[in-house]
């Protein structure tokens, strides 16, 4: 194997690790925000605003969303 080869093969390791690192990190944020979305109907009491943690778990979910989609382009262009 020369080094271009060991290169390309390096490169796409990395890429399919970030994919999926992309991947998990887009569904715990997407569950932080579900969870901030639906905290009162679990029973759990924060003493915050509840407009801002709505505006919060939705900014979660756009941004767990954003990670997915990342990861899912990064994957294909990986191949």
């Amino acid at each position: 194997m020369d080094r271009k080869e060991f290169e390309e093969k390096q490169y796409r390791q990395q890429s399919r690790m970030r994919s999926f690192y992309d991947f998990g990190m887009g569904i715990l944020w997407s569950v932080a925000g579900i969870f901030f979305l639906g905290y009162r109907k679990l029973g759990v009491d924060f003493d915050f605003d509840p407009l801002l943690t709505s505006i919060f778990g939705g900014a979660c979910i756009l941004y767990g969303g954003f990670r997915i989609w990342r990861g899912y382009k990064s994957k294909q262009q990986a191949g």
